[in-house]
């Protein structure tokens, strides 16, 4: 799939696990009750607020320490 998007192809996958879809994506589509929350790349769109009104629970996204990918651990965000 990457080496079809880099000669121009477009490649869509539907993922719900998103750390991994901030690892391969360059841009992301999330959806809340069929609608869309956000657009854009995954260090640009996933952040705790985005998580919260999403999914209704209180998480903190952090960043990898090799760059400037974001995770998602479920743990309490106190």
């Amino acid at each position: 799939a990457r080496d079809f998007a880099r000669r121009g192809g477009g490649v869509v996958a539907i993922l719900h696990d998103l750390n991994l879809t901030a690892m391969y994506a360059d841009r992301i589509f999330v959806l809340r009750n069929g609608e869309l929350a956000a657009d854009g790349s995954p260090a640009e769109v996933l952040n705790d607020e985005l998580i919260e009104k999403v999914f209704d629970c209180r998480l903190k996204v952090g960043v990898l320490p090799a760059g400037s990918v974001p995770f998602v651990l479920p743990q309490s965000s106190a």
